[in-house]
């Protein structure tokens, strides 16, 4: 029983850490707000941290909407296909996907190395090296290809390690 548990944990890895900066972002951001217009001095290292917040939240949390299944789809017109263009039509969407995503990969990767790696260019006040802060992307882009393709062929098994945050919810309100 414990296995599924730290399975499920490491799964979710993802959603846990954009949850954290989801909620980083919106404390640094009031007190930011707080700081700058009630008691007249703002925050020097805010946009830096809302910065690094807003990446990994992105990235990280763009795997967990394929795996809960949050993605933009078009189903209007695929539904006015017959059943064979509807299959060949969600083959295509697939190579789209996995094509668009793996090129973000490459190149973020290789932008990030251009840009940010040979200086080794820390941010201006925390010293966070923008490697850091930027170098999610390429994991982010490959996470979200691996909860693509496990969400629409693997169902029973994205199923079986998501967080059910749903049932949280309704058990929430239950009492």
């Amino acid at each position: 029983m414990k296995k599924k548990t730290w399975l499920k944990i490491l799964c979710n890895l993802d959603l846990f850490i954009a949850s954290v900066a989801m909620v980083v972002l919106t404390l640094v951001t009031a007190a930011g707000v707080f700081m700058r217009y009630i008691a007249k001095n703002p925050i020097l290292w805010q946009e830096e941290i809302q910065a690094f917040c807003q990446v990994w939240m992105i990235f990280l949390g763009g795997s967990v909407a394929f795996r809960a299944g949050s993605i933009v789809a078009i189903e209007m017109f695929v539904d006015s296909l017959p059943e064979k263009g509807q299959k060949i039509m969600g083959y295509i969407v697939d190579l789209i996907v996995l094509f668009v995503l793996s090129f973000l990969m490459v190149k973020s990767h290789a932008y990030i190395q251009q840009v940010f790696g040979q200086s080794g260019r820390p941010t201006p006040i925390l010293r966070i090296p923008y490697t850091v802060i930027y170098g999610v992307a390429p994991y982010g882009c490959a996470l979200m290809m691996v909860s693509y393709i496990l969400s629409k062929y693997l169902p029973k098994f994205v199923e079986a390690i998501n967080i059910d945050v749903g049932k949280r919810e309704e058990e929430v309100t239950a009492k």
